[in-house]
């Protein structure tokens, strides 16, 4: 059992990251039309709270629609996750879209977005000290290093996220095949090309997430894929105008 004084510095930290996420959401708030739909953002924050709560996972999650065409899912410290209208439009079933929060759950509970920020300022300090060859390391080396950082952050998210995906009792097969709709036309990219990524290339997840899913997936379970619920959202939401409109 952790002592107090872990559980009161694991406080602070959530804390923190809570205030930093609000602040930043805010912003994203203002800059974005978020949609108030109430069945549409009832649905996914319920989809949400199933992820968290069968995973046991620490913290208050927060769900919010963006009005965007460009299917994509994004996460703020504390807790703060973002879908767009482009993405309820393409994925298939509640299992895919179940995929897409999982993966933005983990990115919340591993602290990505602070830990590459603080790794960030390290680097920076090293090449403070480190005369003109640290700044020039800096200079020419430090955006592939961050970009490096990040894919590593988003193979972490899909680890992560794959397991919190059966512990809710949603097919892991989802995970690769939301990938997989997404990312459908993705041309194939030279080395040097990749190294301005932020994302690894989309194979290279589906092949670590298939090698997790022989080891976590029973065989024996029944997993689901999508409900009924899941249906009537979506029913509903086609009925809609404003994610088929482009700007």
């Amino acid at each position: 059992m952790p002592s107090t004084g872990v559980i009161q510095k694991d406080l602070r930290v959530q804390r923190a990251e809570w205030a930093l996420g609000n602040e930043l959401a805010a912003e994203v708030d203002r800059q974005n039309e978020v949609i108030k739909d109430q069945i549409v953002v009832e649905y996914v924050n319920r989809l949400e709270r199933t992820i968290a709560g069968g995973s046991e996972l620490p913290g208050c999650f927060v769900v919010k629609v963006l009005r965007d065409p460009e299917p994509n899912a994004y996460s703020l410290p504390g807790g703060f996750i973002y879908l767009t209208t482009g993405l309820i439009h393409l994925v298939e079933n509640e299992g895919q879209l179940a995929a897409a929060l999982a993966h933005e759950t983990a990115h919340v509970t591993s602290r990505h977005m602070t830990r590459i920020d603080g790794q960030l300022r390290f680097g920076r300090y090293l090449a403070l000290f480190g005369g003109p060859a640290g700044y020039a390391f800096r200079r020419f080396f430090g955006p592939f290093i961050t970009l490096k950082l990040v894919r590593n952050e988003e193979f972490e998210a899909d680890r992560l996220g794959l397991q919190y995906q059966v512990v809710s009792g949603y097919d892991p097969l989802e995970f690769c095949n939301l990938l997989q709709t997404v990312f459908s036309e993705e041309i194939q990219e030279s080395f040097f090309d990749r190294l301005y990524d932020s994302h690894p290339l989309t194979i290279s997840r589906i092949r670590r997430l298939q090698k997790a899913i022989g080891a976590l997936r029973q065989p024996q379970t029944t997993y689901i894929s999508s409900t009924s619920e899941f249906a009537q959202m979506k029913i509903h939401f086609e009925t809609l105008k404003w994610h088929q409109e482009r700007e």
